[in-house]
């Protein structure tokens, strides 16, 4: 009895319901009442059968071509963030071998510019 019920009661984990179902069903009872307002015939099912086919492929290709484009944006703009990190910290990792190598460039940088008596001065920053 135990192997008989132990699977009752779990979620369905492998099936993804189709996206946009309420568009999709409107679009279906679109058809149906445009091949309905035409009159019943016998190639009316057929019709509607084919018709709906067709919808349902396009809807297919549209969903797919829109996930496709969402995760192409999604790596480009990873791919910009992360080059300006690295562009960020080549600059500052030249800036900081500069300051060791240069006494000159880190003394420029650690100035400000000041005009003193009629002539540009480049006094030392105060160091909060």
């Amino acid at each position: 009895m135990g192997l008989l019920t132990k699977g009752i009661g779990a979620a369905i984990k492998g099936f993804k319901p189709a996206k946009n179902l309420t568009r999709r069903r409107k679009d279906f009872e679109d058809i149906v009442k445009s091949v309905d307002k035409h009159g019943k015939s016998s190639k009316a099912s057929k019709i509607k059968h084919d018709a709906a086919k067709k919808v349902s492929g396009i809807h297919d290709k549209y969903e797919k071509a829109s996930s496709e484009a969402k995760k192409y944006n999604k790596r480009l703009l990873t791919k910009t963030i992360g080059g300006a990190a690295a562009g960020g910290a080549g600059v500052i990792g030249a800036h900081v071998g500069a300051k060791r190598k240069w006494p000159k460039y880190k003394k420029f940088m650690e100035s400000s510019p000041t005009i003193k008596d009629g002539k540009l001065k480049f006094v030392p920053k105060k160091k909060k």
